[in-house]
């Protein structure tokens, strides 16, 4: 028996770390757990993610119009360059429901995003992505600016997502955009795979309204804000 029970405690414990390596982190606030950028920094990719997507594959597209300017190059201090100052300092989804963790704001291609997610009360989740493009140019008969970045090993989802701002230049039409292809990455995202994919959605669903939000003008002129909010 006590042979049994010591090789389960075995084979349990290492299970658990090979699953604490592979998964995201669970922080608890109320113990003073905070986001660490340093680990995810050391992880790579999902494997195969930079494959592309697979048939069967979730493949999201959020757009929504936010503002219009005059016709040409985005203005300055216009919807499209405020919307754009919000999406590369990662400031693209409510606060009460996700918060990027970055070095720099703007962000730059090889930089990792943590993805700080408000989970439950008192119990939070963080995971990461890192930066494979940025751009901020014209692309057609838009003005294209934003950045794509894919999973890390550990996040839920193994995918790559592009977030951006595009104005078209000869109306003078904003809008943002979010487009994603995923499909479920750890144990748990395919053990819980409809649940997940609900938060994804509202996830999704949510950073077009926040950004509509981020479009508009400070209501204090001489208060000063950040990239990130």
């Amino acid at each position: 028996m006590r042979r049994w029970h010591g090789s389960l405690n075995a084979l349990g414990f290492g299970l658990l770390g090979r699953l604490r390596a592979a998964e995201l982190q669970i922080l608890l606030p109320w113990l003073g757990m905070r986001p660490a950028l340093e680990d995810w920094e050391r992880r790579p990719f999902w494997p195969d993610v930079d494959e592309g997507p697979r048939a069967g594959d979730r493949r999201d597209i959020h757009e929504r119009e936010v503002g219009a300017e005059a016709p040409g190059v985005p203005e300055p201090g216009g919807p499209h360059e405020r919307v754009a100052a919000a999406i590369l300092g990662y400031d693209i989804f409510p606060p009460r429901l996700v918060r990027g963790v970055l070095r720099r704001a703007p962000v730059e291609v090889g930089d990792t995003v943590g993805i700080h997610y408000r989970f439950l009360p008192g119990v939070d989740l963080f995971f990461a992505a890192r930066v494979t493009a940025r751009f901020d140019g014209r692309v057609g008969a838009a003005w294209h600016t934003g950045f794509t970045y894919r999973t890390l090993c550990g996040h839920p989802e193994l995918g790559e997502e592009t977030f951006s701002v595009e104005k078209d230049l000869r109306t003078g039409r904003v809008r943002v955009a979010l487009r994603s292809w995923s499909r479920p990455g750890t144990l748990l995202a395919r053990l819980f795979a409809p649940w997940v994919r609900r938060q994804q959605l509202r996830a999704g669903r949510a950073a077009l309204v926040y950004l509509a939000r981020r479009s508009a003008p400070a209501r204090d002129p001489f208060r000063f804000t950040s990239p990130r909010g």
